[in-house]
Order: C-alpha cells, then structure tokens, then sequence
C-alpha cells in the first residue's frame, strides 16, 4: 500500500494539536491569535494541522506571543518542534510502511518508558538477530529480511532525544521454548543479559498460571515524558496496529500472575541448561 506523503507525520500533528489547545484555552479565533501572533491566520491553521513546519525558537515565540509561562506544556511543544519527522533512521523505510505504521514507530520513538508483552513469540524490541530473521521468513506479506532487521535494529537501540529508555518485558513461558536450538539459545541468553540492565525489567508467567488477561495478544503500552497520554499498540498477524483502547489494565493483571525478576531469570537459566 503506498504511503501518502501529503499527510503530516504524527509527531508534526501532535504539535499543532498543542498549539491549537493553546489557542482554544485562550478563547481566541484564528484572526486573533494571527493578530496576537503577528502572523497570517493561514500560517496558523497549517501549523495547527501539522502541515507548517516550525523550528524550537519559533515555537518559543509562539509561545511566548500566547504568553505561556514556564510549564511541562511548553518544554514538550519545544521538544517536539526539534524533531517533527521523527527518528531520522525511519525515513529510509517510509517507502514500505503504511501511514500509519510508520507513525506507530515514530512514536515509539519519543516514548521514555515501553511496557512489552510477548505471548507465543519474543516481543520485537528484545528480539536477536537470528530470532527476527527467522520470523522475516514467515512474514505475511513477504519483506527484505536486510530491511526489515535494519529498522528493528535501530528500533531496538533509539534513545528518545538522547534518554535512557525503561524498558518493561513480561513474556509468557511458551516464548521460551522451541525453535532451532541455536536461535532459541541466544535469545534466552539475550533475555538473561537485558535483565542485568538496570533500565530493564524482565519477567515471565509460566505456564501454571493458566488463564490471564494476556491471553488475547501481544501489546505495548507507550509512556511519554511530561504527559500523562499513553498509547497502545497490539501485534497481530496482519503486524502492528493501534489498540482500541488503553491496555495499561491489561497490563496490570498480566503483573499478577507474572513472577517476578529473580525467579524469572532462574526459570529463563533453567530452560537455557535444558
């Protein structure tokens, strides 16, 4: 499916939804704020579609003509002005990703904290190589397994603006078993080594645990600094797609029946001796 250039990346339009929460806080019509702004009201409406690229100072003096003061609202609008495309790394891939999808990774890009919850497969954010690769195998439709392991990779190593990232992996006890015993072996020893970071929590729900709310999907919740929104996204067949809904629930009952660090890199020790 091509991907319609003309529509504005998400993190374009997540700016200009800011500034036209700024301007409707105000109670101001667009000829106002243009008037206030001194600016064309047609520069404003494309701004607040995402359309009108926009660099930090002059989102500071817009700002500032709004006269908003120091507040969380005014260092996101900035930081996001930086970096309005996304990742520069997913430009490369625009090509053969939906509109969508593409904006899905854009945002996973700026989130500073991921939850990621695999069942019957290793979520991708902690795959290896080998692992990936033997999925780019079955992918329906087909892809370039190079391609593919390359934006996975640069997914897998983003820092959002520079940030440490938290990353939080529960998976079932079925993702770790199976499979070709080499690759099954690294990606267990790749679990091991991601939960000695100390910017990673591993856990795992074992079998035992028998019916849980995780039993439905794969999914990541996507946490942002100085906001409170999260995303959701599900991974299905078809590939990633936004979640009608928050899963941060989901998530939480999924914790109930998981075990937890400790015991889990012992049972992920266990299967790798197996």
């Amino acid at each position: 499916m091509p991907v319609d250039y003309r529509a504005p990346n998400i993190n374009a339009r997540r700016l200009g939804l800011h500034f036209r929460q700024i301007r409707e806080a105000l109670e101001l019509s667009y000829d106002e704020a243009a008037t206030r702004l001194g600016c064309d009201a047609t520069w404003l409406i494309r701004l607040e579609t995402g359309f009108e690229r926009i660099t930090p100072d002059r989102a500071r003096e817009v700002l500032d003509g709004y006269g908003v003061p120091p507040h969380d609202m005014r260092t996101v609008v900035i930081d996001l002005a930086a970096r309005p495309a996304g990742p520069p790394w997913l430009a490369r891939h625009a090509g053969r990703l939906k509109a969508l999808v593409r904006d899905l990774y854009t945002l996973e890009s700026e989130a500073t904290v991921i939850r990621t919850y695999g069942i019957a497969a290793m979520p991708e954010l902690v795959r290896t190589e080998p692992y990936a690769r033997l999925g780019f195998r079955f992918h329906v439709p087909p892809v370039d397994p190079d391609e593919a392991w390359d934006l996975l990779e640069h997914r897998q190593r983003h820092r959002p603006a520079g940030r440490h990232r938290a990353l939080d992996v529960i998976v079932c006890e079925s993702t770790l078993v199976g499979g070709p015993p080499d690759v099954r072996d690294g990606q267990l020893a790749r679990m091991l080594d991601l939960s000695e970071d100390e910017h990673v929590t591993v856990r795992v729900v074992p079998m035992s645990a028998r019916a849980h709310p995780g039993l439905h999907g794969s999914f990541d919740v996507l946490g942002f600094p100085l906001i409170h929104d999260r995303i959701s996204v599900v991974h299905t067949a078809l590939g990633i797609d936004l979640a009608g809904c928050d899963l941060t629930g989901t998530w939480e009952g999924i914790e109930k029946v998981a075990l937890a660090p400790g015991p889990s890199r012992d049972m992920i020790h266990r299967r790798l001796r197996g």
